[in-house]
Parts: structure tokens; C-alpha cells; sequence
């Protein structure tokens, strides 16, 4: 067996027969062994497979793990059904990657048609059970045909009936109304709103000169009334410090006054006392005073010389004209 050909070519000898017979059966196993591949698919953690035959969207989810399925016939599509967050932002800064989209900023107009620019973040979760009717009503690209568009006429609406003036202050309002309305929304779709925050709004140059001058006045306000509390403080702190010093005054006064009616009262119960005691020495002193007294002092002083004149007693009056002594 050293030829595979003939001197004719018309007769094979067994090594060609031999190589034939093994290309002939390692195809159709390349073949089946590819097929039973492309039966078995892993769904990982976060997602949920979807199963798609000819066309049709199966409507039952796949958890993860591993599954199977009928090849060439049916096609597994991924859902992802981990947290979505949206930036609406003026600039994009960062790519779009694990669930995280940048859009460019919200623009409204309001009430007076003035444009502003609405920063803020939104996070939703797809509902994994209702991953297929997603796909076969939105397809893949769900959140610009369906969360994209609710989310800028919600902004949109309620940003609108306020005055750019007026948005700045009202900002912690604006934000819980956005959300929410967008949680009202949310109640009709196949998703889960998670958070929705307020970043930033733009406002023209116009309504942010207007703006500030406002806090200036409100400032200027503030530091005046600071001034009239302080000025009334001041006022208030005068006027206890006069009635204090009235009081105190007063309160000398009345003590003086005090002191010297005491002390009159006091000079008054003395010269009382004294006048009783004097009194009281006349009474002794006219007590002690007899006839016999009286007599016995005229005798005691006589100098010897007779009187000239004579009054009869008892106040009688009648007085008698003695003759000189001889």
C-alpha cells in the first residue's frame, strides 16, 4: 500500500477510503457537539433572560442561572434590572457605563417664557417580571422612548407655573413636587422610581441680578431692623437704669424723710418728757410751798427794820400805812 491512485485513476485503495470515512463523521460531530453549545446559556446576577422564539418574546423571565434552549430557533436576550441612574447635566463629564447615563440639562421656560436650565438625577429599577413586556413594547432602547420624555414634560410642567424670581427660594418645594409627580408617573410603568434630587437650576443673568438684588434689599432690611432691635434694647436698658436710679433716689428720699421724722418724733417725745418733768418739779415745788414755810423764809431774810406797809391777807386786798418806827 505504498500508492492511493492506480496507474488507470479509477480504483481508490483503502488509505484514501480510510481518510474519507473520518472526514465524513468528524463534520456532522463538530456539528452536534456546536449545537448542543449553543442549547445551554448562563444568566447572571442582576439581569434576567428573555427568551425569543422567531421572533416572539416568551413571555415567562428568566432568574439567573443556567437554562437551555432550542438553537436556531430561539434567541436569549439579557435584561438588566439593577439600579438606573440618569444625570441631567449642563456639561458631560463623565461616559456613559454600568448603568449610569448622562443627558444634557433640562431646559424650561417660565411662567414669564425666560429660560432656565434644570440640573437633577433620577434613578429607577426595571421590574424583572415584566422585563418581557418591556422588550416587546419598548424594545432595548426603553429610556429614551418611554423614562426620557415623562421625565423632561414633568420638569417641564411644574417648573413652568413659577417665576424664575421666585424659583431659587421655593427650590426645596420645586424638588418635592418633581417628585412627587414623577412618582404618580412612575405608578403606571413597568419600573420602580428609587430617588429623584434636585441638583441645580440655571437662571438668566437678568433673573440672577434681579435675584440679588433682592437679597441685598432683604439684607439691608435685616441690618436695619437689627439696628432698630438694637436702638429699642438700648432704650430699654436706659429707661431701667433711670427708674432704677429714680428708685433708688426716691427710695433715699424716703429714708431721709424717714430718718428725720423719727428723729423729730424722737426731739418731740424729749421736750415732752422734759416739759412733764418740769412740770412735775412745779407741782412738787408748789406742793412743798406752805404758809408756815412762807413765813418762816420772811422771818429767816428779816433785816431787822419794821414794814411800812401793811396788806391784809387772804387777797383781801386792804392795805394799811404803818407809822415810822421811833
Amino acid at each position: 500500500m505504498k500508492t492511493d491512485i492506480d496507474p488507470t485513476g479509477d480504483k481508490l485503495f483503502p488509505r484514501t477510503a480510510f481518510k474519507a470515512g473520518a472526514a465524513g463523521l468528524l463534520i456532522p460531530s463538530l456539528v452536534i457537539v456546536a449545537l448542543a453549545f449553543m442549547t445551554v446559556y448562563t444568566i447572571e446576577s442582576g439581569t434576567v433572560g428573555v427568551l425569543s422564539t422567531f421572533g416572539k418574546y416568551d413571555p415567562e423571565e428568566k432568574e439567573p442561572g443556567l437554562h437551555f434552549k432550542l438553537p436556531l430557533v430561539q434567541r436569549v436576550h439579557v435584561f438588566d434590572v439593577r439600579l438606573q441612574t440618569v444625570n441631567y447635566k449642563s456639561v458631560k463629564d463623565q461616559p456613559d457605563k454600568g448603568g449610569v447615563v448622562n443627558k444634557p440639562a433640562i431646559e424650561v421656560l417660565d411662567n414669564k417664557n425666560l429660560p432656565i436650565g434644570v440640573e437633577l438625577t433620577v434613578q429607577f429599577t426595571p421590574m424583572a417580571s415584566e422585563a418581557a413586556e418591556i422588550l416587546t413594547r419598548y424594545g432595548d432602547n426603553y429610556f429614551e422612548k418611554l423614562i426620557n420624555p415623562i421625565v423632561r414634560d414633568v420638569v417641564r410642567d411644574v417648573i413652568g407655573k413659577y417665576q424664575a424670581e421666585k424659583i431659587a427660594a421655593d427650590r426645596a418645594v420645586i424638588a418635592r413636587e418633581i417628585r412627587a409627580v414623577l412618582g404618580e408617573k412612575f405608578k403606571a410603568l413597568p419600573f420602580q422610581l428609587q430617588d429623584v434630587a434636585l441638583r441645580n437650576i440655571r437662571l438668566p443673568q437678568i433673573v440672577l441680578k434681579k435675584v440679588e438684588e433682592v437679597q441685598l434689599a432683604k439684607q439691608e432690611e435685616q441690618r436695619l431692623e437689627m439696628v432698630e432691635k438694637q436702638a429699642e434694647k438700648n432704650q430699654r436698658i436706659k429707661t431701667i437704669e433711670a427708674n432704677t436710679k429714680l428708685i433708688e433716689v426716691t427710695t433715699q428720699a424716703k429714708a431721709e424723710a424717714e430718718r428725720q421724722r423719727i428723729e423729730a418724733d424722737a426731739k418731740a417725745y424729749q421736750i415732752m418728757k422734759e416739759a412733764e418733768a418740769v412740770a412735775k418739779a412745779n407741782q412738787l415745788v408748789a406742793a412743798s410751798i406752805t404758809d408756815r414755810l412762807i413765813r418762816y423764809k420772811a422771818v429767816e431774810k428779816w433785816n431787822g427794820t419794821y414794814p411800812s406797809t401793811l396788806m391784809q391777807g387772804e387777797g383781801k386786798g386792804l392795805m394799811f400805812q404803818l407809822p415810822p418806827a421811833r
